[in-house]
């Protein structure tokens, strides 16, 4: 918000006199926060109302006289109104500087409030993990089994991160599929959900290399959309390690 649109739109006064829509009343605050010009305009004009609201109170001010100043504040001709107000009502005026600790104090605590919501907002960014590429994944093909066949082997150079299984498959009712490497003992070691053909039709999964141990394995193929689920197919599988 501009501060000519603050003087030509009367802001300040209206904000006093609660008249500004949600959306003009958001903009000023996030405006004079950071503006110390319109802070004080706005802590003068509240001074003021209160002062009027604090004489009429105590019968210094009759309605006329009340609905006079009140007006006189929305067309800038408040100093000329005030004035002719008795000293009274400027003492009175003046008591009300003790808001002026309670505005400035809210207006520090919004502030610190927003550079904590941003600083909460950076740390994550500046935190986040950063992965790194990796060149030369081992990639195994596997195969349906049959009992008298030998395992799909792939040998894990040190240092890899994953191993990515490719499957293809023969015509299926099925859209997408579970993954689960089984153990010796079928203890479930891990699994993929959720996996589609690709665009060459075959289905590929990349496994955490450290979750495959050197040993065998047998990979099992769930079809699972649409239901019922059903074994789509069995695969050998054994991990080598220099």
């Amino acid at each position: 918000m501009m501060h000519s649109q603050i003087e030509n739109e009367q802001i300040v006064e209206r904000y006093v006199r609660n008249q500004l829509t949600p959306e003009e009343r958001q903009a000023f605050e996030e405006h004079f926060f950071s503006c110390d010009m319109c802070f004080e305009k706005l802590q003068e004009a509240e001074r003021f109302r209160a002062g009027i609201r604090e004489a009429a109170s105590r019968g210094l001010l009759n309605d006329e006289s009340r609905s006079t100043l009140v007006g006189a504040l929305s067309t800038r001709l408040v100093w000329a109104f005030a004035a002719t107000t008795c000293v009274a009502l400027l003492c009175i005026a003046w008591m009300y500087l003790l808001l002026v600790p309670k505005l400035r104090g809210e207006r520090d605590r919004a502030v610190a409030k927003l550079q904590a919501e941003r600083q909460s907002r950076a740390v994550p960014e500046r935190t986040l993990p950063v992965e790194q590429a990796e060149a030369n994944v081992p990639l195994v093909m596997l195969q349906a089994s049959r009992t008298e066949e030998e395992p799909a082997s792939i040998l894990l150079p040190p240092g890899s991160k994953n191993l990515v299984l490719w499957i293809e498959i023969g015509p299926s009712r099925y859209r997408a599929f579970r993954l689960e490497v089984l153990s010796p003992q079928n203890r479930l070691v891990t699994s993929v959900d959720h996996l589609v053909r690709g665009p060459y039709g075959a289905l590929a999964a990349s496994l955490p290399a450290a979750q495959l141990p050197t040993g065998d394995f047998l990979v099992k193929l769930t079809g699972q959309d649409p239901p019922p689920a059903s074994v789509a197919g069995e695969y050998k599988l054994r991990v080598l390690r220099p």
